[in-house]
C-alpha cells in the first residue's frame, strides 16, 4: 500500500516486507489495550494525557477477536458512559464504533486509518451493566479508503442496538501525530 506508515503503529518489522497477519493482529490489541489502560477505572492518574478522548468510553472493553478485516469484542456498559436515565449515550456508542471499526481495518492493512464519513443508526437502548458485543468488519478496500460496517447487538438476547457505516482514510497527518 502507497503512503507512510506510523512506524510506532506499523506491525512490520522491516518496510519492505508485507506486515503478517500476526503481527497486525499483535498491534491492533496493543493499540485498542493501550487505550483501554489509560481509563480511570483502570487506575490511571492520568486517563487523557493530553491526547486521548476514548479512554474513558472503552473502560470495560475486551478485544475477543481480531484479523482479516474483522474485529469482535464484548463490552460492559457502565456509569461513565451513561445518560441520566442510565442508557448507553450515543456519543459513547459512536466512540467505541469508530474505534473498533479502526481495529478491524488495521488488522487487515497494517494501519490506522481516520474517518472521513461516519453514519449510525440507533435501533434500541443498552443499559447500565448491559453487556453488548461489537463486531467491525470491512465491506470494502480502496487502498487510501476502506469501508467498514459495525454491529452493537445485545449479548444477553442478540437485539441490535446500533449499526455504523464509515469510510476510513489513510491520511499522512494523522500518522505524524503522537499517536
Amino acid at each position: 500500500m502507497a503512503g507512510r506508515k506510523n512506524p510506532s503503529m506499523s506491525p512490520t518489522a522491516d518496510a519492505g516486507e508485507p506486515p503478517s497477519s500476526t503481527k497486525m493482529e499483535a498491534a491492533v490489541r496493543k493499540w485498542i489495550e493501550g487505550i483501554v489502560v489509560k481509563s480511570p477505572a483502570a487506575g490511571s492518574m492520568d486517563p487523557w494525557n493530553g491526547e486521548l478522548f476514548d479512554a474513558i468510553p472503552l473502560t470495560s472493553l475486551h478485544l475477543t477477536f481480531t484479523g482479516g478485516g474483522r474485529a469482535l469484542c464484548s463490552y460492559r456498559v457502565h456509569a461513565s458512559v451513561a445518560d441520566e436515565e442510565g442508557n448507553w449515550h450515543l456519543g459513547a456508542i459512536a466512540t467505541v464504533m469508530d474505534d473498533i471499526g479502526a481495529a478491524a481495518i488495521m488488522s487487515a492493512v497494517g494501519e490506522i486509518k481516520i474517518s472521513v464519513d461516519f453514519s449510525i443508526s440507533f435501533f434500541s437502548r443498552a443499559k447500565i451493566g448491559d453487556e453488548v458485543e461489537i463486531e467491525a468488519k470491512i465491506v470494502e478496500d480502496k487502498g487510501k479508503l476502506t469501508a467498514v460496517v459495525i454491529e452493537a447487538r445485545l449479548k444477553k438476547t442478540g437485539q441490535l442496538v446500533a449499526i455504523g457505516r464509515q469510510w476510513m482514510s489513510f491520511t499522512p497527518a494523522f500518522h505524524r501525530s503522537k499517536m
